[in-house]
């Protein structure tokens, strides 16, 4: 019973890894996108190039945590 819960513990924090490591590099890609273009005055041009990258980043991240993951439990 005390490993089943552990493992539930792992996991819920495994989770909640992923989740942060998806959403902060999109939430700061929105930002400096914004900051951008506020500076050079474009309409929206780097905010969509920089979510991208965000997006990108962000499965990136996560692409890697779980294969960390993966060939941790083999």
């Amino acid at each position: 019973m005390k490993k089943n819960k552990m493992n539930i513990f792992q996991n819920l924090s495994l989770l909640t890894h992923i989740g942060i490591m998806m959403i902060l590099p999109i939430f700061a890609a929105v930002y400096l996108g914004n900051l951008a273009d506020r500076r050079m005055g474009t309409n929206y041009l780097f905010l969509i190039l920089f979510i991208l990258l965000g997006i990108g980043s962000g499965f990136l991240n996560v692409y890697k945590i779980v294969m960390k993951d993966i060939k941790k439990k083999k």
